[in-house]
């Protein structure tokens, strides 16, 4: 398995367990607020899958267009458009499905965002991994 590879499916972990934790405190809100059933965690599942799923597809996308120049935006934006249409087909399903509920859908797609910005606060985000530059 080469670094990159391995330094996605690392980062993808730490994005996964953010979503664990994320979805955990979602439902204890729901918990808090006597709103809590077998629906608030079907959806805090299928949204959290659908999550990091799309970050894992993101960083493949990003790590096979690096150095390609114009194919590489184009394969970005392919993969963009793509993730997007999973992303509103998982949210439709849990939307529309009476196994799940909505905003327990909904929600764990802010997670990763606030699990990135959770390591770059505790120092665990390394710079330079997809080829970004370091600062």
């Amino acid at each position: 398995m080469s670094k990159t590879s391995s330094t996605i499916i690392k980062t993808t972990a730490q994005i996964a367990l953010g979503e664990l934790i994320g979805a955990a405190v979602m439902v204890a809100v729901f918990a808090l607020l006597q709103k809590f059933d077998y629906t608030v965690v079907t959806g805090a599942l299928l949204g959290g899958a659908g999550a990091v799923l799309n970050f894992y597809l993101m960083s493949l996308s990003v790590k096979r267009a690096l150095g390609r120049g114009v194919q590489g935006k184009n394969r970005m934006l392919l993969s963009y458009i793509l993730r997007m249409f999973l992303m509103v087909a998982i949210m439709a399903v849990g939307i529309l499905c009476p196994y799940f509920h909505w905003i327990a859908v909904i929600v764990p797609y802010l997670f990763p965002s606030l699990t990135i910005c959770a390591m770059r606060f505790l120092h665990l985000y390394e710079p330079g991994r997809f080829g970004e530059e370091e600062k």
